[in-house]
């Protein structure tokens, strides 16, 4: 009788790890709930009039928010959010710089000249007192290193000679700037009148950015424009366009006569919370259900016309109409929708995944990676248990059998996804390396502030189409087929990371870079065809 016996228990304890697996078949009948045409229905909502272009923070942000939570409740997933809720709530203010009592001057010298924020002028942060500092001038074919390097910004008033298009490198230069604590920032652009008119209007309504305790103050930032700096004074300035076009990078000391001072003046006008959606799968196995693999997406986009968020213009319809609302389709209706159908697999298989699962809506992606960057650094489960973050931006538009995923090359989790896509020839998609590496577009989305934490990541994404941040970036050209086997293959990504025996792991250089010295990847640029 002691071999039955012996079976008998040998067996019992198998039991827990044969449960932990899931067949072909459940993976089969998991994967196939993601549909196109739950995909447009589910995407049809997000993206809808109603939703006012999802603004952070807006009505139709919160409706958004809403319609995730309840989904996520009917299908099962538990809330991971603040207080036993699908909601993570971070403080926002908004705030202005007072356009009558600010301004700014250029002593040259001796010729002192005062800029009212007129037409062409606008500012944001704030100080306390006037800010007088010596000039330093950036400008030609600079790159974050070349800023990095310098000893001589700190302190400084650095004008910027920005070039508008060149939109990505200015601003990847003005982050590594913000490190060098200069004593403010003038931006002397040559952007569109009309557009630098529209983001004027945008400052004077006001601002809103995350209120943290103790946060390191905002440097004091002035932009104008060429044609209102040259106005008056200077006649011995130099060739701003000159500048802009030089293949070298320009750090440039002005002679120590030369001055700038800066005043703003910042008003509150607003406190609000706003939220992040969070939801999760618990786990099956009983101890790595405490490690967590994050899946995010952001569900906010840039509003309306007089929102004076991403650039979004009003667009004039055939009929004559004029359509003022920025739905956002593809950004990111389409990875928040694709997130929600990997939530809904996961939420319904009968035996889940090893380890569990984070669903992470966030906000204020389009106001500078807000909601992300509140997570990361108070995260709703323990931050050393958060093994991996797989983020959705912009998935339904573009190549119909490839979506680009951008990241592959700084950790293990690449490997993991090519052996899920040669499993998966049926899906008729092919995981595609970053195809655009001059934008820098993985310090660009919410996977960033993870990689920040030495959290690894990869990035889906199919990239930006004329309709980026205009009012037609609408849902009749979403490809729902595309978007549904895109979502389907996060979801067998998603177990896979969640079953595998170890976690993901960092390439050491990429992680020196990334996590240790917080420096965005090297951009690598394509020859000129």
């Amino acid at each position: 009788m002691l071999l039955p016996i012996v079976r008998r228990v040998a067996l019992v304890a198998l039991l827990p790890t044969m449960l932990l697996a899931q067949s072909p078949k459940q993976l089969k009948e998991a994967g196939a709930l993601i549909t196109p045409a739950k995909v447009l229905q589910r995407i049809s909502v997000i993206a809808h009039d109603s939703m006012g272009g999802r603004n952070t923070p807006s009505p139709g942000l919160e409706k958004t928010a809403q319609f995730l939570a309840d989904s996520y409740k009917a299908w099962g997933l538990k809330p991971a959010g603040d207080n036993g809720t699908y909601f993570q709530r971070y403080p926002m203010v908004k705030k202005r710089v007072d356009p009558v009592a600010s301004y700014f001057e250029a002593n040259e010298g001796g010729q002192v000249t005062r800029y009212a924020f007129g037409p062409m002028t606008y500012g944001s942060g704030a100080t306390a007192t006037a800010v007088t500092g010596a000039v330093v001038i950036l400008a030609g074919n600079i790159t974050p290193a070349d800023v990095e390097a310098s000893a001589v910004l700190e302190g400084a008033v650095v004008v910027m000679v920005v070039d508008a298009a060149k939109a990505v490198a200015w601003r990847n230069v003005g982050r590594a700037l913000n490190a060098k604590q200069p004593a403010a920032v003038l931006q002397l652009t040559n952007q569109d009148p009309a557009l630098l008119a529209q983001l004027r209007t945008a400052a004077l309504t006001g601002r809103f950015t995350v209120e943290t305790p103790n946060a390191r103050p905002t440097i004091p930032t002035v932009t104008i424009h060429d044609s209102a700096f040259n106005a008056v004074g200077g006649a011995n300035r130099p060739d701003w366009n000159a500048m802009r076009a030089s293949p070298t990078a320009i750090i440039l000391q002005a002679p120590p006569e030369v001055s700038v001072t800066v005043f703003l003046k910042e008003e509150v006008m607003e406190r609000v919370m706003v939220p992040n959606v969070v939801a999760m799968v618990e786990g099956s196995d009983p101890t790595l259900k405490s490690e967590f693999v994050v899946f995010s997406s952001h569900f906010d986009h840039v509003g309306t016309v007089g929102d004076g968020v991403g650039g979004c213009s009003a667009l004039t319809r055939p009929d004559g109409s004029v359509d003022n609302i920025c739905n956002g389709a593809d950004d990111d209706a389409s990875g928040t929708t694709g997130l929600m159908m990997v939530a809904e697999a996961w939420g319904k298989m009968k035996v889940k995944p090893r380890r569990s699962m984070i669903i992470l809506n966030v906000s204020g992606e389009e106001k500078g990676l807000l909601g992300s960057a509140w997570y990361a650094d108070h995260p709703t489960v323990p931050a050393d248990k958060i093994v991996a973050n797989v983020n959705m931006d912009m998935i339904g538009r573009n190549a119909t059998d490839s979506i680009v995923v951008i990241g592959k090359e700084h950790s293990n989790l690449g490997q993991t996804l090519a052996a899920v896509q040669a499993r998966h020839p049926e899906l008729k998609l092919t995981a595609a390396d970053d195809i655009w590496p001059e934008e820098g577009f993985y310090s660009r989305s919410d996977h960033f502030m993870f990689a920040r934490k030495g959290v690894p990541v990869l990035f889906f994404f199919n990239g930006v189409h004329p309709q980026y941040h205009r009012p037609n970036d609408e849902v009749p050209l979403i490809d729902t087929s595309k978007l549904a086997r895109v979502a389907q293959l996060g979801f067998y990504f998603g177990v896979d990371i969640a079953n595998g025996k170890a976690r993901p792991q960092w390439n050491p250089d990429s992680y020196q870079l990334i996590v240790v010295e917080q420096k965005t990847p090297p951009v690598t640029r394509r020859p000129t065809p």
